[in-house]
């Protein structure tokens, strides 16, 4: 059986009238009898008593097909639309990865909800993993987009667009002595132990704070690594030492911190969107090209 036969066929049952159909259907009375014809050889039954040229009636095997033909035939109409749906973006499935700091700023959320306004059929999930994390889990194809902090590399399969620079501070204690001062220079923090998360590998923050240091003429005493940056400033906090942190700390207003920008120095971080090189999937592609339309 093809769609077609079963669509004059529907029609022909509606009409009961050859010319009428035909009319519908925008064909010839000769063409509407020939699809009828070859549905009725495939299904080995005859589907319409024809008393007279024009006018049809259903036979009792033509009744009983007609709810089954019109089933198949709305499936088929259904699975077009969301094939076509699908294919412009507007429906499917998204999974996003992003660092917490990228989720401070509120980037995330906003990008996301302007997304949803014009996909709301799109089932997101939002995930908060280290950078390191999700470059891995786009590169296995487990993660579709990820917002993530600058690397010096990337494997092949992903592919980064750079959203903003991110300036950093230095988070303080409230009572460092340093926190009495509006702004710092990189000598100051000689002497100073500096809290690291332990994603901050060299091209992250561990590789920043030791530019500060080189700056200040000092090598920095780092500390073992903690788990994130509500860690950092957590234990700058308590006064177990002072971190290097995104500007977009300061929307978390942890009580004990002070935050405290580095003068003569470009210190920043650059947040990147990631997704796979060869996308295929049309709801990634048009979230990326909305998240980085300028």
């Amino acid at each position: 059986m093809e769609l077609r036969e079963l669509r004059c066929f529907e029609i022909l049952a509606e009409e009961l009238h050859f010319g009428r159909a035909a009319d519908r259907l925008g064909t010839t009375q000769s063409s509407v009898s020939r699809l009828i014809a070859a549905l009725e050889t495939s299904l080995g039954a005859k589907l319409f008593n024809r008393a007279k040229r024009s006018s049809v009636s259903l036979t009792s095997a033509g009744a009983l097909f007609l709810p089954e033909a019109r089933l198949i035939l709305r499936q088929a109409e259904r699975g077009e639309t969301i094939a076509r749906r699908a294919g412009r973006g507007e429906i499917g499935r998204l999974e996003i990865g992003f660092v917490a700091s990228a989720a401070w700023g509120g980037i995330v959320s906003a990008l996301v909800r302007r997304y949803r306004e014009q996909a709301p059929g799109v089932d997101i999930h939002l995930q908060e993993l280290e950078t390191p994390r999700q470059i891995e889990e786009i590169a296995a194809g487990r993660l579709d987009i990820g917002f993530l902090r600058a690397r010096a590399a990337y494997p092949v399969e992903v592919k980064v667009i750079r959203l903003r620079r991110d300036p950093l501070l230095i988070a303080l204690a409230d009572d460092h002595p340093l926190a009495a001062q509006a702004t710092l220079r990189p000598a100051d923090l000689a002497g100073t132990k500096f809290i690291v998360p332990h994603f901050g590998e060299e091209a992250g923050f561990l590789a920043r704070i030791r530019a500060l240091g080189d700056a200040g003429g000092f090598t920095p005493i780092i500390l073992a690594p903690v788990r994130d940056f509500l860690t950092v400033l957590t234990s700058v906090a308590a006064g177990l030492g002072c971190g290097l942190v995104p500007a977009q700390a300061e929307n978390l207003r942890i009580p004990g911190t002070t935050l405290r920008p580095v003068a003569g120095l470009d210190l920043h971080s650059e947040l990147m969107l990631a997704c796979r090189h060869a996308e295929a999937s049309p709801a990634v592609r048009q979230f990326t090209a909305q998240a980085t339309a300028r």
